[in-house]
């Protein structure tokens, strides 16, 4: 055999190089069309997880096409090579048919948008702020910033709880005090008073109180009030504060509900 048939052509090499030089910058320019994408797509009314997914959708297509030329570069016809990717897909389809699961239902929870970034949702056992709608995956990351990735499959396949939706939750705060009806009004007065101004509370809808049970010498009180949902715990932790201090500035003392129900106890069997 001649060595020269061994070694390739300049021709050869030039190609070769060539089709280097465009996967390079092929990757490189669809990472540049990403973020041309996000940026022009966020002057616009369109939703940000939707914009996101768009873009990387053009991403996937600056590397197909930049793919293609490259082979074209070095000799390889495409339309049989469209043949062979198709062939290949087909078997990688039945393979990977959670994935492509996956990829449907995160195109679904973009259509309906049951959710966006920065609820606050509980999927399952899992409960936190979405973080990202990515093509496979939705982000989300809890109270304790714990990072909680969940197939977007297992997202639309079973209920979705969306605490941002409405705008505000309610939360209630319910105290056992001592006393009989003429300490109710005092009483309801000092937590209506706690409601209003605890920090993080909303003052529409106004907090309310309400007599949720009496036993003889106790009164349970219960104090709804209105919070936006990802500020929660530090806004009920504002509430059960506002709670002890007003009650102790009107001089109405608190039951230990476990003591009341074992006095209660010891009445019945003695």
């Amino acid at each position: 055999m001649d060595l020269q048939e061994l070694v390739p052509s300049f021709a050869t090499l030039k190609a070769i190089a060539t089709a280097v030089a465009l996967l390079i910058a092929g990757w490189l320019g669809s990472k540049w069309a990403y973020r041309l994408a996000v940026k022009a797509l966020a002057g616009t009314h369109l939703d940000q997880a939707l914009a996101r997914f768009l873009a990387s959708m053009l991403r996937y297509v600056v590397l197909a096409a930049t793919f293609i030329a490259s082979m074209e570069t070095v000799g390889i016809h495409t339309t049989s090579l469209v043949a062979v990717v198709a062939s290949a897909g087909l078997a990688v389809g039945l393979a990977l048919q959670g994935s492509l699961s996956n990829f449907a239902s995160g195109v679904l929870i973009l259509f309906f948008k049951h959710f966006q970034l920065g609820d606050k949702i509980a999927i399952g056992d899992h409960t936190g702020v979405v973080e990202d709608i990515g093509l496979f995956n939705t982000t989300l990351v809890s109270t304790d910033n714990e990072k909680i990735v969940i197939p977007n499959a297992s997202v639309t396949n079973g209920p979705i709880v969306n605490y941002s939706d409405r705008g505000l939750l309610r939360g209630a705060v319910t105290v056992t005090v001592e006393g009989r009806l003429r300490e109710l009004g005092p009483a309801i007065e000092a937590l209506v008073r706690a409601g209003k101004r605890a920090g993080g509370v909303a003052q529409e809808p106004a907090p309310t109180v309400f007599l949720t049970d009496m036993e003889d010498g106790s009164l349970d009180l219960t104090l709804t009030a209105w919070y936006r949902a990802v500020e929660e715990d530090g806004s009920m932790h504002n509430l059960r504060v506002a709670v002890l201090e007003e009650l102790e500035g009107a001089g109405i003392k608190l039951m230990n509900r476990t003591q009341l129900i074992l006095h209660q106890r010891s009445k019945m069997q003695s």
